[in-house]
C-alpha cells in the first residue's frame, strides 16, 4: 500500500510568513516618491542583488490532477523573482537545511516574490484556471547552469 501523501494548505502570501524564503512586493500604501497629474511613483518597494546579467522569462503552469509536488529545485548563485500575468499561483518553498518539509504561498496578480538564494522551491501550481503564466526573472544562464533538482516525498498543496 502507498503512502499517503503529506497534505499543506497554501496561505497567501505576506512579508512576515514569507520572510525565511525572501521578500515579498504588493501595491504600496504609502506617499510616492514621485508623483504627477498623470502619475505615482513607488520606488524601492524591494532589493535584491544578482552578480552579472539578468534574464527575463516566462514559465507557463498547469493544472494536474492531486495538487501534487514530488520535486524541487534551487538556484544557489541568484534570487529568483515570480511576477504573476494572468492568474494566481501557489508557490511552494522549503527551508535551505529541510527541504522536504514544504510551505505553501499564493500570489496573486500584481504581487512579487523575490526568492532567495539556495532556496528550494517547486513548480507552481495555478489557482482559479487550468493555465498560469508569469515571469521569472534571475540571473543568465541560471537554467543551464545552476539549478540542482532533489526529488522529495510527495506534497499534496491545497489551495
Amino acid at each position: 500500500m502507498k503512502n499517503a501523501a503529506r497534505k499543506v494548505k497554501a496561505k497567501h502570501v505576506v512579508p512576515a510568513s514569507f520572510a525565511p524564503f525572501g521578500r515579498v512586493v504588493t501595491r504600496p500604501a504609502g506617499t510616492p516618491t514621485s508623483e504627477g497629474p498623470d502619475y505615482r511613483f513607488w520606488s524601492d518597494l524591494a532589493d535584491y542583488s544578482i552578480d552579472g546579467e539578468t534574464e527575463i522569462g516566462i514559465c507557463a503552469v498547469y493544472k494536474q490532477p492531486g495538487r501534487q509536488v514530488a520535486g524541487i529545485e534551487r538556484h544557489l548563485r541568484t534570487p529568483e523573482i515570480l511576477i504573476p500575468i494572468d492568474a494566481p499561483f501557489i508557490l511552494p518553498v522549503a527551508r535551505e537545511e529541510d527541504p522536504g518539509a514544504i510551505e505553501a504561498f499564493r500570489v496573486n496578480v500584481g504581487e512579487v516574490v523575490v526568492i532567495n538564494k539556495a532556496v528550494w522551491h517547486g513548480p507552481c501550481l495555478p489557482v482559479g484556471k487550468k493555465r498560469s503564466t508569469y515571469f521569472v526573472i534571475f540571473r543568465k544562464n541560471t537554467p543551464h547552469e545552476d539549478v540542482q533538482k532533489q526529488s522529495i516525498p510527495p506534497v499534496e498543496i491545497a489551495p
